[in-house]
Order: C-alpha cells, then sequence, then structure tokens
C-alpha cells in the first residue's frame, strides 16, 4: 500500500473582517476513517457536553451544531477576543469528547471557513440543517434530535430518557453518562487541568 503523502499544515489567516462584524466559524470535524460514531443519544449528549465545557472555559459561543453519523458541524463564536485560537479550542474540544468517550474518534485536521461579512449566519446554518434530510436520515429538519443549539439537543435527549424538565439525569441514573460518577463504577480519564 502507498503511503499519503504529508499535508503541510497551513498558517490560520488573520481575522480581516471590518470591527463592527462578528467574528463566526463555519467548521466541519469529521470522524476518523469516517466512521458512524454519533449515532445514538449517550455519543452525542458526550460530545455536547465536552462542547460545553470547553466552551465555557476557553470563551467561545457555539451559536449552532449538527451532528451527522461521521462528521460534525458547528458555527461558533469567539467572545474574548477575536483573535482567539480556533485550533486550541477544536483541540480541546476533540480531546475531551475522545478522552469520554473512548477510542478513536476524530480525523486529525478540520475544516473550517470564516463567514464573510455579506454571509448570514442563519442563511448558512439553513443549508446546514438540511443535511440530514439529503442524507436521509429524516424528512424533516425539524425531526433530526441531533441538530440546534446545545441546550436544545440535550433538552431533547433528556426528554427522551426520560427527564422531561430537561436537566440532567439524577446520579446513577444510567441513561446518563454524565450522571454517573467513579463511584457508580464509571471513571473516566480527566485531562491535565481537570477537563473530563
Amino acid at each position: 500500500m502507498t503511503a499519503l503523502p504529508q499535508r503541510k499544515h497551513l498558517t490560520r489567516l488573520p481575522v480581516w473582517l471590518p470591527l463592527d462584524k462578528s467574528v463566526v466559524y463555519f467548521v466541519t470535524a469529521c470522524c476518523a476513517q469516517r466512521r458512524a460514531v454519533f449515532v445514538n443519544d449517550r455519543a452525542v449528549q458526550t460530545a455536547v457536553e465536552s462542547l460545553q465545557r470547553v466552551e465555557e472555559r476557553l470563551g467561545w459561543r457555539v451559536e449552532k451544531v449538527c451532528f451527522m453519523p461521521d462528521h460534525v458541524h458547528l458555527l461558533l463564536s469567539p467572545l474574548r477576543d477575536r483573535e482567539q485560537s480556533l485550533s486550541q479550542f477544536m483541540q480541546r474540544w476533540k480531546t475531551s469528547s475522545t478522552l469520554r468517550l473512548g477510542g478513536e474518534i476524530w480525523q486529525r485536521e478540520f475544516f473550517d471557513h470564516l463567514l464573510r461579512s455579506d454571509e448570514k449566519l442563519e442563511e448558512k446554518w439553513n443549508y446546514v440543517r438540511e443535511n440530514p434530510v439529503r442524507a436521509g436520515l429524516c424528512a424533516n429538519p425539524d425531526a433530526y434530535p441531533y441538530s440546534g443549539t446545545p441546550a436544545e439537543m440535550l433538552t431533547r435527549i433528556n426528554c427522551r430518557a426520560g427527564t422531561p424538565n430537561g436537566l440532567p439525569a439524577a446520579k446513577g441514573n444510567p441513561t446518563s453518562p454524565a450522571a454517573r460518577t467513579p463511584e457508580d463504577g464509571d471513571a473516566r480519564p480527566t485531562m491535565p487541568d481537570g477537563e473530563p
């Protein structure tokens, strides 16, 4: 078998948008070997919870996210500085979700696009939210449970798991991996700064 060529990692360009325009990235991250990882509530819930933790710690806002079985689309914005490191955000999220899910989850690289001032967030989102329909996963994008804001997805997942108030399941409830503790026999490795 022939080895794949080594790709040189591209240097990130500075944000060139006018100061009065929000910085919004459209990002696509693919699963390793394009495996179908995000096909159940547990996998998506775990990845969303990791996403929220990293979002809070690094000062980002995830506007919308769509988990397809073998890749994820995100629309996100830096909150602290227009030049915040998108690579650091993605690396931390991928590491956190991999540690919590186990196994090889992600391809090393990701694809990103800085929305231009004439591109509308909602127009981009309307295209993305149709992906499950185009892939034959649902007939209507509103019926797809793994698309929307992180909070919307967790509410949907928790409601399906029998917690209709949208709050995380009680400690010891096996429907919520986040509810399990090391005492319950679900010890998870942590990142150096304590990030699960």
